[in-house]
């Protein structure tokens, strides 16, 4: 009774975050472009994205053209310089359950070569590394570094939030949620229930919040053992995605509102 309970109490969650992710996307589509374009033209390749978090709408843009797996982390958007309100038609009387503050992020454009064969995809690394750099260029709020850890046997990257204004108006450098070192027991647990103790673990040391939104169905099912002392949130949390034989990556979002962040997981698909 105790585990339908929840397994209920899980599934009633997901289906509140989700509403409130499509109502922010509902929201913003009078301004937004519902993804980014990719486009090739006289030996470049041009990347076109206009959304409240731009860098994340290029990063699914070259996932799903290229299959890259790339991670994505909000860096803490706590000054009003980093943000607006949603935009589109709607009035606060009509849709006041949309009404929260998001990213204040618009346009961002950027080119890059293709690879020297013909019809093949660009180099990986240097194309995301041109995107990171010339995003941070770009006045869209944040500052991110591209990451890679030496210990993945697999190309999966990190593009990891840094730096954002402060409440004085500067760009200031952050602590790093993912970075926190952890020490968890050795323990087999279904992927849910273990996300949810990395989380519950970096709010316990860094106090800040974060909660398991979005995520593939079957994941509540599927157990996975990881354990260790003193390895950092992401460490863990990449090999508990790896020991489901999946190809899935995070997107770790700021809730300006609630001053925490949802973690989705979203599965790759082949291109």
């Amino acid at each position: 009774m105790a585990g339908g309970l929840a397994v209920y109490l899980r599934f009633s969650s997901g289906i509140l975050l989700l509403f409130c992710y499509l109502a922010e996307t509902l929201y913003g589509q009078g301004s937004y472009a519902k993804q980014a374009a990719i486009s090739e033209a006289a030996g470049k390749i041009r990347l076109v994205a206009n959304d409240s978090r731009p860098l994340a709408q290029a990063l699914e843009a070259l996932q799903q053209k290229y299959g890259w797996r790339v991670n994505y982390e909000d860096p803490q958007y706590i000054s009003k310089l980093d943000l607006s309100e949603p935009k589109g038609p709607q009035d606060k009387s009509s849709h006041p359950e949309v009404e929260q503050r998001v990213p204040g992020g618009g346009n961002f454009l950027v080119e890059f070569s293709p690879g020297p064969p013909p019809n093949a995809a660009p180099d990986e690394q240097k194309t995301l590394q041109l995107l990171v750099d010339s995003y941070n260029r770009s006045g869209n709020p944040g500052r991110f570094e591209l990451r890679k850890d030496k210990d993945r046997q697999e190309q999966v990257f990190d593009v990891v939030g840094t730096a954002a204004h402060d409440n004085q108006g500067k760009i200031a450098q952050q602590p790093v949620v993912l970075d926190s070192p952890l020490t968890i027991a050795v323990q087999e647990r279904t992927f849910s229930d273990t996300v949810d103790l990395i989380c519950q673990n970096i709010a316990d040391k860094s106090h800040v919040k974060i909660t398991l939104g979005i995520h593939p169905l079957g994941l509540d099912r599927t157990n996975v053992t990881i354990g260790g002392k003193e390895l950092t949130a992401r460490s863990y949390l990449f090999r508990a995605m790896e020991s489901t034989s999946r190809k899935l990556v995070w997107r770790l979002l700021y809730d300006p509102e609630s001053d925490s962040y949802f973690l989705n997981v979203h599965q790759v698909k082949r291109p």
